[in-house]
């Protein structure tokens, strides 16, 4: 019995030791995921929630037709058995449920294929609509038990043993992706997502603890232990999907994710997209969009500028800011977080829609709409491009459609070359004009019809579903009576509609 309790109390003492052992590793994988600071933490399971929230985030700021492939994302460790790609592919399913904003092509094992794939496409289709970006990275770190202990004692006689032993360790897995533009194969700056996650794996107990540090929070969650590296991915690349896409877009995609606009380093993003977009022309465009969705841009008013300057006072006057008329910082900083101006309601408008042609207004409300050839001409050999030009006497946003000699429907305006589709009153924007895809005559010789809505909101998430569908991608149904009635009931009433008949000769 003696014996026996002194044995008990070695192996009790290898037990305190491992058990001190345990609390060293803690401190140590502590240190490396909190930084030499200690951040807020929120407990997650994954991130569901956050793809969630940038669907209806992507709805609320106007963002559609965004056509993206998606390469192989390997395994540059070499030690992670994972669908990478499918996750990815996944979340991105979850994240576009109800905008549609995000077209995602799977293809290849290699840049290699997507050189292939953009050749096969300017081959093989009369738009030459190839996706406008690439999603490319890797599995890129997994260091093993970078840091790890492990204590034991054991006690042998003749015809008996007693032992005991724990173990810690803390693991960090990374992820490397970014966004090309396909047209140049060139990385888009700013738009990548490049996070790791810190597993601590204990010998004793079924769970791992896993933190992904990021900016201002880190994400607190458990895996089972079975299957803790995979389950860690999962969240990396649900996390990495939102990051990407709203690096893409430009919304606030840290809100999705619960970071404070007020983060010194999302701070500094949001003036990286500032002064990048005010350098590259997309200033205005974005600001427009955002004052028209709150309600503070005055669409009757017929000159651009003027439009433009009262639209942003009215905005500013809103939030509290002082009335330059200008884009400046603290302005761009409230319409990009939704914060400081609440969105103007405004009572839907009971008016009559305009006929459909190129019929003069009403009155000096109503919406008129004209198309025409920039030829001038109404008839065409079969296989001749065309080009159309569209006009209006009030500030709208313009949907157009070709209705082929089988009666198949495409939408080709707005579309993944030129999402903003707001034309200006007493403008001209000519189709397709720079971009990539061409309009021709039918090469039989059968007629064809296109088709121009245009409305004083930007209406197309209010659109039918079966209207929603992608650019140049033909749409479910079987006339363009049924696009007409699904903007008729989207704008209720207030849309104007022009046609023009492609006639072969």
């Amino acid at each position: 019995m003696r014996t026996l309790k002194k044995l008990s109390m070695v192996v009790m003492c290898g037990l305190i030791s491992a058990c001190a052992t345990q609390q060293s590793v803690h401190e140590e994988v502590k240190k490396l995921q909190t930084g030499p600071s200690a951040t807020p933490h929120k407990s997650i399971t994954n991130f569901a929630s956050g793809l969630r929230c940038m669907d209806n985030m992507m709805i609320e700021y106007g963002v559609q037709d965004i056509s993206m492939l998606v390469e192989d994302l390997s395994d540059q460790t070499g030690k992670v058995n994972a669908g990478t790609k499918d996750m990815l592919i996944t979340a991105v399913s979850d994240m576009t449920r109800r905008s549609r904003a995000v077209k995602l092509i799977p293809f290849g094992n290699d840049s290699g294929n997507l050189i292939s794939f953009l050749g096969a496409a300017g081959s093989q289709t009369a738009y030459n609509v190839i996706p406008q970006y690439d999603i490319r990275g890797s599995i890129s770190q997994l260091d093993s038990s970078v840091v790890r202990e492990q204590v034991g004692a054991s006690v042998a006689a003749a015809k008996w043993g007693l032992g005991a032993s724990a173990s810690t360790a803390g693991s960090i897995l990374g992820i490397d992706l970014s966004v090309l533009r396909t047209e140049d194969l060139s990385v888009i700056p700013g738009v990548t997502s490049s996070n790791a996650v810190v597993l601590f794996k204990s010998g004793v107990g079924a769970d791992t603890d896993a933190t992904i540090k990021k900016t201002g929070i880190s994400f607190d969650f458990q895996v089972a232990k079975n299957d803790a590296t995979v389950q860690a991915l999962r969240n990396l690349i649900e996390l990495a999907s939102i990051e990407l896409v709203g690096r893409l877009v430009k919304v606030p995609y840290w809100q999705c994710i619960d970071i404070p606009d007020d983060t010194p380093e999302i701070v500094r993003e949001m003036e990286d997209w500032y002064y990048a977009m005010r350098a590259h022309g997309e200033l205005e465009s974005y600001v427009r969009s955002q004052l028209i969705a709150r309600g503070h841009y005055p669409m009757s008013q017929t000159d651009a500028a003027a439009a433009m300057t009262l639209g942003i006072k009215d905005f500013q006057q809103a939030a509290g800011l002082p009335k330059t008329g200008n884009i400046d910082y603290p302005t761009f900083k409230s319409l990009l977080t939704g914060k400081n101006a609440p969105t103007v309601a405004q009572a839907p408008s009971k008016k009559p829609a305009v006929p459909a042609g190129n019929s003069a207004p009403e009155s000096g409300n109503a919406i008129s709409l004209n198309l025409q050839t920039a030829s001038g001409k109404d008839r065409f050999a079969p296989g001749e491009n065309l080009s159309i030009i569209a006009s209006s006497n009030r500030s709208a946003y313009l949907f157009c459609f070709y209705s082929d000699a089988s009666g198949e429907i495409q939408r080709f305006f707005p579309n993944r070359f030129a999402n903003d589709n707001f034309l200006s009153a007493g403008a001209q924007l000519q189709l397709p004009g720079n971009m990539p895809f061409d309009i021709y005559a039918n090469e039989e010789g059968k007629s064809e019809t296109i088709a121009c809505f245009a409305s004083t909101n930007n209406i197309y998430h209010d659109l039918p579903l079966e209207l929603r569908s992608y650019d140049f991608e033909a749409l479910s149904i079987a006339s363009l009576d049924e696009v007409r009635q699904g903007f008729m009931k989207a704008s209720q009433g207030q849309i104007a509609e022009a046609n023009i008949r492609v006639e072969t000769h």
